[in-house]
Order: structure tokens, then sequence, then C-alpha cells
């Protein structure tokens, strides 16, 4: 009976641990991402998201961290700056192919837009 309690012990002390080390690491993710956000914001790449109907918060939450940093530094580096601004004051279509994240993006609309239909 002892040896059942103690066994008992351990597994609840491994769980809570384990639930712990789980709460932390999502508070910490969050935390990037939310550092992300903050980046995103800070440059264009958020009106282009927009001009493009992708929700921030559907993209940081659906893209890898590690294609999010290639967009930003990416978009750091354009030298297509006052074609950007143009195209973003611009309300109706336009080209967005100049972007050097064009291509992610469409993915990024393709597959949403997929993802919707089959709901």
């Amino acid at each position: 009976m002892i040896q059942f309690a103690l066994i008992t012990l351990l597994i609840l002390l491994v769980a809570v641990v384990m639930a712990v080390a789980v709460l932390n690491n999502f508070r910490v993710g969050l935390r990037f991402r939310d550092e992300l956000a903050r980046r995103v914001k800070f440059l264009r790449m958020d009106k282009m998201l927009t001009k493009r109907n992708i929700k921030l918060r559907h993209y940081l939450h659906t893209e890898s961290i590690t294609n999010i940093e290639n967009q930003i530094r990416n978009c750091e580096s354009c030298s297509e700056i006052k074609l950007c601004d143009q195209v973003l004051k611009d309300s109706s279509p336009v080209d967005l192919s100049f972007c050097p994240n064009h291509e992610d993006f469409e993915s990024i609309t393709t597959n949403e837009t997929s993802t919707l239909q089959k709901t």
C-alpha cells in the first residue's frame, strides 16, 4: 500500500512538473510571437499583409518562425520602398509581384482560402 502511494505521488509530481513546463513554454512562445508582431508592425509588411487580406494574428500562428524571420529580413532589405509605399496607399487592386515576399504571401492566401472552403 505504501509503495502504491509513493508511485502515485511520483506520477502526480511528474505530471505537475510537466504541466508547469508546458505552460511556461506556451508563455515563452506567446511572448516571442508578440515580439514578431511588433517587428512586423514596424515594417511595411503589416500593411502588405492587410493589403492581401491576411490577418496578422493568423499569419503569426500559421507561419513558421523561420519563415516569418526570413520575410522580415526580405522586407527590411527591400529596394522597392517608393513603389511599396505607393501601392500600399492605393485602394484598388494592383500588381504586388515586386514584393520580395510575394510568393510566400500568395501561398498563405491560397492556403487560407482553401482552408475556408473546406469548412
